[in-house]
Order: structure tokens, then C-alpha cells, then sequence
């Protein structure tokens, strides 16, 4: 990504996707490139409840409902567990 230019109908494709999702999920990124990490606030702004899995802070923690800064091995896991017993919204 870093460098390359996005498909524009896979970029739109995924922005209409963010605006519409309930959970939006960030793993091992730093958010730093753009146009994809910009996806991170457009769910915020649409209502989604945002999580960020990653070792280092992002520009986005601030905004994020979870951050999780545990190995990713780990961190994945336990959230789907917990996503699982949480059942739908």
C-alpha cells in the first residue's frame, strides 16, 4: 500500500462498507496511511463502536471505544471470544 494508489471502486467500496458497519476493528496498523487509515474515522463519525489492536498508539486511540495494546495473538482471540458472548447488538 505504502506508495500505490487504491482501486477507486474498491476505496468506495470500502468507505460504504465503514459508514454502515456497528464494529469497527483496527489491528496491527499505526493509522498512519492514508486514504485506509481514514476509514478508522469515518466509522467513528458514523456511530461505530471502534477498537484498535496495536502495540504502539495511533493518531486514532483517542476516538476509539478499546485499545488494546496486548500482543495480537492474544488480543484477537479474547475479542472474538468476547464479541461472541456479547451476542448481536
Amino acid at each position: 500500500m505504502f506508495g500505490q494508489r487504491l482501486d477507486p471502486v474498491v476505496l468506495g467500496d470500502a468507505l460504504a462498507i465503514t459508514k454502515a458497519c456497528q464494529v469497527f476493528i483496527a489491528v496491527g496498523s499505526s493509522l498512519q496511511v492514508q486514504p485506509a487509515a481514514g476509514l478508522v474515522g469515518v466509522a467513528a463519525d458514523h456511530g461505530a463502536r471502534l477498537v484498535i489492536v496495536n502495540a504502539e498508539p495511533t493518531p486514532y486511540d483517542d476516538r476509539a471505544d478499546e485499545v488494546v495494546r496486548d500482543p495480537i495473538g492474544t488480543a484477537l482471540p479474547q475479542l472474538l471470544r468476547g464479541l461472541r458472548e456479547s451476542g448481536p447488538a
